[in-house]
């Protein structure tokens, strides 16, 4: 539990090196927010934060910056909301007070918008999921392997495979496709996605195979996911703004966007909500941190809007774009439907 000074120390060393990337010393504390607070008290006070693992001096001499633990920290306490500009809010509207006659056109603007106010790069991504199942397969590929695979009214949903057991022959292949088929056959991909295992649906003979199934099932869920997603991205070039050192990294890691894409939607689902990934331990590209929101774009469609940047980004102005950008998005897609 940290003390309202050590709190206060850390939002100043968080606040300061998100906008000089230096690092902060106690002098630039003393200076630039906490007047009443004498320097060797906040020397005092950086010690014990980096004893705690909020800091990390990078030379003897130089001063503090913060580790992601700071910045998960920061995120989770000590965020302020920060208000745009009235031109930021302007600026956003009229974006889309255009013409916006499809969904696409909706991620070509919240992207470049987002981009343009944050500064870092963003990326759309789009999960339709409004297709109708029209049969599910499984094809025995004789090598210990299982092709599991989603025919819809529109595509065709693959590259998904589970390990067979040695005694699941070809009869229980069959009798195993007929109750996938029996029970997901014309409903939407959404509700298959959405659907938990239901071990009481298999027969007796198959009991000892539910784990089987749930692996099926949970491979046909990702299959389904990835293939109804449409990535957008716009900005990576922003990286150079913030962090050359590291760009060429940072660009490598953008151009896998189905990773990407696994990345901004991997929040549960639930519109509205928003979420702060930080570093690699929190399943962030390394080094960056991803912000997102989820916004509904119509019936079965949804989308998660966000930005990939540094870590050390400017938290208080990408949340507040977000929280613009999806509350417009939300009167647009109610009022005028895309």
């Amino acid at each position: 539990m940290l003390s309202e000074r050590k709190k206060k120390i850390l939002c100043a060393v968080v606040d300061s090196y998100i906008d000089k990337a230096e690092p902060v010393s106690s002098k630039d504390i003393q200076q630039d927010y906490l007047t009443d607070c004498s320097s060797a008290t906040i020397r005092n006070e950086l010690s014990t934060l980096e004893s705690m693992g909020y800091l990390v001096q990078p030379h003897v001499s130089a001063g503090r910056i913060p580790s992601e633990k700071a910045f998960r920290f920061y995120v989770n306490e000590l965020l302020s909301e920060s208000d745009l500009t009235s031109a930021e809010a302007e600026l956003i509207e009229q974006y889309f007070a255009r013409k916006i006659g499809s969904i696409e056109d909706v991620m070509t603007a919240v992207t470049r918008i987002l981009s343009e106010l944050t500064h870092y790069t963003s990326v759309v991504v789009k999960e339709d999921m409004s297709d109708t199942i029209t049969a599910i397969k499984l094809l025995d590929l004789s090598n210990g392997k299982l092709l599991v695979v989603i025919v819809t009214d529109s595509r065709v949903l693959k590259d998904g495979m589970v390990d067979l057991p040695d005694d699941f022959d070809e009869n229980m292949i069959a009798q195993a496709q007929r109750w996938l088929n029996k029970i997901f056959c014309g409903k939407h991909v959404s509700e298959f996605i959405n659907f938990n295992y239901p071990f009481a649906l298999v027969n007796d003979e198959f009991s000892q195979y539910n784990s089987l199934f749930k692996k099926i099932i949970d491979v046909l869920k990702k299959v389904s996911l990835l293939n109804g997603m449409d990535v957008e991205m716009y900005g990576e070039n922003k990286i150079f703004e913030h962090d050359v050192v590291n760009a060429q990294k940072f660009l490598t890691q953008m151009e896998d966007k189905v990773q990407i894409a696994e990345i901004l939607t991997d929040d549960g689902g639930a519109d509205g909500s928003v979420t702060v990934k930080i570093g690699s331990a929190e399943h962030a590209p390394e080094g960056c941190a991803v912000v997102t929101t989820r916004v509904n774009l119509g019936d079965n469609v949804s989308s998660a809007i966000g930005v990939i940047g540094p870590v050390r980004m400017n938290y208080k102005k990408v949340l507040s774009v977000l929280d613009k950008i999806s509350s417009i998005l939300i009167d647009l897609v109610g009022n005028k439907g895309v």
